[in-house]
C-alpha cells in the first residue's frame, strides 16, 4: 500500500477509528509554516477543552529500518513543539512496532484498529486487532534462500559499491532478478543506489527484520551421541577428519560462536551438511550413534540450500559459517542464544555496519 493510500484510508475511517463523540480533527495537507521539516499529515485535534496538534508520519511497509527513520523524523520536533502529539500511521503494527513506538515516546495508530494516543485527559489505547491489510509479496522476500545472497554480499564488505551485473556474477543469480530484488531491498531502506549501484544502508534494519523472518528450527535436525568428554574434544575430532573436498559442512550456533567471539558455554555442536551422503560419512567417522536423549551433536540440513555456506571460513582449523547466519541461528537457540547471538552482533558485526554509515 502506498502512503498516499494509507491517507486516503486514514481520512475515510478516523470516526471509526477514534469513536469519540467529543473529538473533532482537521487533516491539514501541508505542516504549519513555523514546524521545521515536511511531514506527511499535521491535524488540528480538539477534545473538550484540550487543543493541540498531532504531527503523523505515514509509514507504508513494515520495514523496521523504515519505521525507525519515520521515529526519528518525528522525534526531532519534539523539543521544537508544545501541545502535540507524535504520532505513527501505517496499515497494521505489530506488537513488537507498537511497543517500539511506546518506548520512544510515540503514539501510534493503524488502520487495523491499533491506537495509542496520549495528551493530558486526551488517553485512546487499544491494541490486539489483527491485521487486516497483509503484504502479498509473491516472490519479492529478500529473506528467502537465493534472495538473501544479495543482503550477504552486501552485509560482508559494508563500503563497498556494487554495479547490478557486478553483484549478480559474484553471487551466482541473473542480473535481471538481481535488479528486481535490488528495489525491494531500496524500497525497505536496507540499501541505498549511489552513483547507480547498491550499497549497505542499514545493518540494524536488515538484522531486525531477518531474525523475524527465520527461524533455527526451519533447519531439518538430526540429533546424534558422540563419544566425547567435551566439546573441545568433539571439536577435535572434527579437526582431526580428512574431509573430502566434496562434502560441505559449516558449524553454526555455539559451536561456530566458540570460534569466531566465545562468550557462552556449550553442550551441543551444530554442524550444518548438505546431503544424506555427507551426513553418512561423518555418522560412519566420528562412530555417531542416533540419539533422542544425551544428544551432544546435530546435522543440520540447510533451510538455507543456496546460502547457508555463503561467507564462511576456516576458524581454528574447521568451517563456520559466516557471522550473519550465526547470528541468525543464535537467535533461535534457546541456551543462552540470544546473549551468545548480541556479542556476535558487537564484537563482529557492527564494526562493519559503522564503517557503512560512516562511509
Amino acid at each position: 500500500m502506498l502512503e498516499q493510500e494509507i491517507i486516503k484510508k486514514l481520512k475515510g475511517s478516523l470516526k471509526q477509528l477514534l469513536p469519540l463523540d467529543e473529538l473533532d480533527i482537521r487533516l491539514v495537507s501541508e505542516p504549519n509554516s513555523n514546524l521545521s521539516g515536511s511531514f506527511d499529515i499535521v491535524a488540528a485535534v480538539r477534545f473538550e477543552s484540550l487543543r493541540f496538534r498531532m504531527i503523523i508520519e505515514v509509514a507504508a511497509g513494515n520495514s523496521l529500518s523504515i519505521l525507525k527513520n519515520k521515529i526519528a523524523r518525528l522525534k526531532g520536533v519534539a523539543n521544537e513543539e508544545n501541545r502535540v502529539i507524535l504520532v505513527l500511521v501505517a496499515p497494521y503494527l505489530s506488537p513488537e512496532r507498537q511497543e517500539l513506538c511506546r518506548k520512544e515516546g510515540i503514539g501510534f495508530l493503524d488502520l487495523s484498529g491499533n491506537v495509542h494516543l496520549h495528551y493530558k485527559s486526551f488517553y485512546i489505547e487499544r491494541s490486539g486487532r489483527p491485521n487486516r491489510f497483509p503484504e502479498k509479496r509473491h516472490g519479492r522476500d529478500p529473506f528467502s534462500d537465493k534472495a538473501s545472497l544479495i543482503l550477504r554480499a552486501l552485509v560482508e564488505d559494508g563500503v563497498r559499491l556494487w554495479g547490478i551485473r557486478e553483484l549478480a556474477q559474484q553471487i551466482g543469480l541473473d542480473p535481471g532478478y538481481v535488479s528486481r530484488m535490488a528495489r525491494e531491498i531500496e524500497s525497505r531502506g536496507y540499501a541505498a543506489r549511489i552513483n547507480a549501484k547498491l550499497r549497505l544502508r542499514s545493518m540494524e534494519g536488515i538484522l531486525d527484520d531477518w531474525k523475524s523472518s527465520y527461524s533455527l528450527k526451519k533447519n531439518r535436525m538430526f540429533g546424534y551421541f558422540c563419544i566425547a568428554k567435551s566439546m573441545d574434544e568433539i571439536l577435535d575430532r572434527f579437526r582431526s577428519l580428512e574431509i573430502p573436498d566434496r562434502i560441505q559442512y559449516a558449524l553454526s550456533v555455539q559451536a561456530g560462536a566458540s570460534l569466531v567471539a566465545p562468550y557462552a558455554s556449550f553442550k551441543e555442536v551444530h554442524v550444518y551438511v548438505s546431503s544424506e551422503k555427507d551426513s553418512a560419512f561423518f555418522e560412519k567417522q566420528l562412530a555417531l550413534r542416533p540419539a533422542e536423549k544425551g544428544v551432544n551433536l546435530i546435522l543440520m540440513r540447510p533451510f538455507y540450500r543456496n546460502s547457508v555456506y555463503f561467507g564462511n571460513r576456516v576458524v581454528g582449523g574447521l568451517r563456520v559459517v559466516s557471522d550473519i547466519q550465526l547470528y541468525l541461528d543464535l537467535h533461535g537457540y534457546p541456551i543462552r542464544g540470544v546473549e551468545q547471538a548480541d556479542h556476535i552482533l558487537n564484537k563482529r558485526i557492527k564494526p562493519v555496519s559503522k564503517k557503512a554509515e560512516q562511509g
